[in-house]
């Protein structure tokens, strides 16, 4: 892996872990939800791509490598690392009428 990918694997490992509230080193192996590489490849190579998967009981989207969203399936609370954070994890509350 790059390190691209590794930075890219970082933000979304850190987004699961405060959606789901387990440590980092408590989650299951990442690759195991998704291709990294692959999803490193597609985010990076096209403008406007957008990727989602489940892992962790967690929908997760990722638009770019600095823009991840982390959804608990089933549930209204979201984390997001976009491309204007700092890298922290903001809760945002959805609301679905």
């Amino acid at each position: 892996m790059t390190d691209t990918t590794d930075a890219l694997t970082q933000t979304i490992v850190l987004e699961l872990s405060a959606v789901t509230g387990t440590d980092p080193l408590d989650l299951p192996p990442l690759y195991d939800a998704v291709d990294l590489d692959a999803l490193k490849t597609l985010v990076e190579g096209c403008d406007g791509a957008e990727v989602q998967f489940s892992a962790v009981d967690c929908d997760v989207t990722v638009r770019g490598p600095n823009d991840v969203t982390v959804t608990p399936a089933g549930d209204r609370a979201t984390a997001t690392a976009g491309a204007d954070s700092d890298g922290e994890s903001a809760v945002q509350p959805t609301f679905q009428d």
